[in-house]
């Protein structure tokens, strides 16, 4: 049996932008809307996938492991023919993309870390009057 779409964008979205995780809110490539474009092309007894994976912003150096971390979770899929990654050049991803299910999650862990309060303590410095 060939993966699917399905299976393909499930697998692609166990990688994990290190910027989410370093936000408290880990996210995976396709939830975060990195996923630019994805072709699986069926083959005989096999599927062939064509990837294109940006990045938030222009100066992200995370690309190209990017690229190699989903050619080698694909390579690990049964059925999987030819992988092409390609680098998306367009620079244009917005915060649009992400999925509305991690917006959401955004949205509730951004409104319940801006609740947190440090407790403040008296000044252990006397002044002389």
């Amino acid at each position: 049996m060939t993966p699917s779409e399905g299976d393909i964008r499930a697998v692609l979205n166990q990688i994990i932008d290190p910027c989410s995780r370093v936000a408290g809110a880990p996210v995976g490539l396709v939830d975060m809307g990195l996923i630019r474009r994805l072709t699986v092309t069926p083959g005989v007894g096999t599927v062939d996938v064509h990837a294109v994976i940006g990045v938030t912003e222009y100066g992200c150096l995370l690309a190209p492991s990017f690229a190699s971390e989903a050619r080698k979770l694909l390579a690990g899929l049964p059925g999987i023919g030819l992988i092409d990654i390609e680098l998306d050049a367009e620079f244009d991803w917005a915060p649009e993309d992400m999925s509305a299910a991690y917006r959401q999650h955004l949205a509730e862990r951004r409104a319940a870390t801006s609740q947190v309060m440090l407790p403040l303590r008296e000044s252990q410095v006397t002044r002389e009057p």
